[in-house]
């Protein structure tokens, strides 16, 4: 639900120079290995055209490159040319498009370097929903191990080559993940644009007769909200509530907004003078203060760090909880 600096990602990226570095040998490597002999003409140009980027000495680096360089790249290589031969038996063949997924192993990469790499960009939750972390629970031989989830902006269906481009990855939960699928949605992630990355454009409010309502009856299924998101540009663009369901999220997290309003009473300005004069005595960040008094995240460049963090954040401002930034 906000984005973060493209300096910022490149960064990070420097970090795991060693990593990635391997990443695109290992790729370029099983690439070669692809027998193009199967694949006809349209076919065999496009793995060549798929192989050069991963080339040592290609200009563009494209495990690193930033959106402009992808955008350019899907119009220059294109869409995975389609593939219609069958076995006799009628089972179609395995495809080009498996082949360069497998050469390039995202499925591997997503159990042992996303993890560790979007935690050092600061992401755990979904970017969509921020209602659930982008983990998902994998079976395989019997038993379940913890998967990073992402979702790749641009589809690897269409563009098998992005799969394991780090600005083309989105991390998402499962179910985000799966309405997303090929839907159009105009969400930047990654951005050159600073005031994109400390103020989000998605929020939620409080309806205005809800806190009084809520302390007469004291049943938190009085307590009504809203989610607002920015006006999107791309006529074909959908909204983020129509794609992920926001609010029918967050209709069956009304719990949170209650905690928040009866803090907001118990709370008062005496009160909090007080706590902020003991927690100061501790020399710790007030921001830290913050995050302790509502139990999450309180500024907006920190919402993929947690999940609810967002819905937190803007009812604890309405309850004057914590100050507007």
């Amino acid at each position: 639900m906000i984005a973060i600096h493209e300096n910022k990602v490149l960064y990070v990226q420097s970090l795991f120079k060693i990593e990635i570095e391997n990443q695109r040998e290992k790729a370029l490597t099983k690439l070669k290995k692809i027998n193009k002999n199967q694949f006809n003409t349209a076919e065999k140009n496009y793995l060549r055209s798929v192989i050069r980027l991963f080339e040592k000495n290609s200009s563009i680096k494209i495990i690193e490159c930033v959106p402009n360089t992808i955008e350019t790249l899907i119009v220059s290589i294109g869409s995975i040319p389609p593939n219609s031969r069958f076995y006799k038996n009628g089972k179609p063949k395995k495809t080009l498009k498996k082949f360069i997924l497998d050469a390039l192993n995202y499925k591997y990469l997503r159990g042992t370097f996303y993890p560790i790499y979007f935690k050092e960009l600061g992401i755990k939750s979904c970017v969509y929903c921020n209602s659930q972390l982008s983990i998902t629970a994998v079976k395989s031989n019997g038993t379940y191990s913890a998967k990073f989830d992402v979702d790749h902006y641009y589809s690897r269906d269409k563009y098998p080559f992005l799969s394991i481009s780090l600005f083309n990855l989105y991390p998402a939960c499962a179910s985000c993940n799966r309405v997303k699928s090929n839907n159009k949605i105009e969400f930047e992630l990654y951005t050159l644009d600073s005031k994109k990355t400390t103020k989000s454009k998605y929020n939620f409010k409080m309806s205005s007769y809800s806190k009084s309502k809520y302390l007469t009856t004291r049943d938190a299924q009085e307590i009504n909200f809203s989610f607002s998101e920015p006006t999107y540009n791309d006529p074909i663009a959908k909204k983020f509530n129509d794609v992920f369901h926001i609010e029918s999220i967050y209709e069956t997290q009304k719990d949170l907004i209650e905690e928040l309003i009866i803090k907001s009473q118990i709370y008062n300005k005496s009160y909090l003078k007080s706590l902020n004069e003991n927690f100061n005595k501790l020399s710790l960040h007030p921001e830290l203060f913050k995050r302790l008094l509502v139990g999450n995240y309180t500024q907006d460049k920190d919402i993929h760090k947690r999940p609810m963090s967002k819905i937190v954040m803007d009812i604890a401002k309405q309850l004057n909880l914590i100050r507007e930034e």
